[in-house]
């Protein structure tokens, strides 16, 4: 059985309480668990004060719960950053429940052992599926959606929501009256239409 263990923790609090991220973390998770139920093997739990981890069935809808999660985080002007891990595994047929859930077991060692790593270093993101050229791909590509997604800043959010939620600069414009030209740069200097273009790519990169 093929699946995908979801792992991601705390990167940086910014302005937010330390002792208040639990609990928003556990709100942001209930929202992403309802939205995907359908890719979910196992529902994402905390398993530790800012860490959270769950097992998909699906590499794309793997991929979309990472953008909701970081949209969520937008929508709900939550200032801090997380680290998230991907981890491709495959559970082959076996004889027994209990061989299933060592396998099992294995799988979420190696995430886990990838997930210190990456806190070790910069990045945000880390994909690891079963075909190297693809992982190579898709953390290439999140290179470049992190750089656009941590340009925002809490003072963006409120501008950022607004184009995520699909209204055009106009709209905009007019939902924070100010006039059309200054919405039309809010989106240039947010740089909306390369953030959907790299989303697009990741998800185009599973095909």
């Amino acid at each position: 059985m093929e699946h995908f263990i979801l792992m991601s923790a705390l990167r940086q609090r910014g302005s937010l309480p330390k002792e208040l991220i639990p609990a928003e973390l556990k709100k942001v998770i209930s929202v992403i668990n309802r939205l995907h139920k359908k890719h979910f093997i196992t529902n994402l739990d905390m398993v530790m004060p800012f860490e959270f981890q769950g097992i998909t069935n699906s590499l794309l809808g793997s991929l979309e719960m990472i953008f909701d999660i970081e949209e969520c985080l937008i929508e709900n002007n939550l200032d801090f950053k997380l680290k998230h891990v991907l981890y491709h595994d495959t559970i082959e047929t076996v004889q027994s429940k209990h061989s299933a859930y060592e396998r099992l077991g294995f799988g979420l060692i190696d995430a886990r052992q990838r997930l210190d790593l990456i806190k070790k270093t910069d990045s945000r993101f880390l994909i690891a599926t079963n075909n190297e050229k693809v992982s190579l791909y898709l953390n290439n590509l999140f290179l470049i959606y992190e750089d656009y997604l941590d340009s925002w800043k809490l003072k963006d959010y409120e501008y950022v929501k607004a184009f995520l939620n699909h209204l055009n600069y106009k709209e905009v414009a007019e939902l924070f009256d100010i006039n059309v030209s200054s919405g039309w740069r809010r989106e240039k200097t947010l740089k909306m239409k390369q953030y959907y273009t790299i989303k697009e790519m990741i998800l185009g990169g599973t095909e």
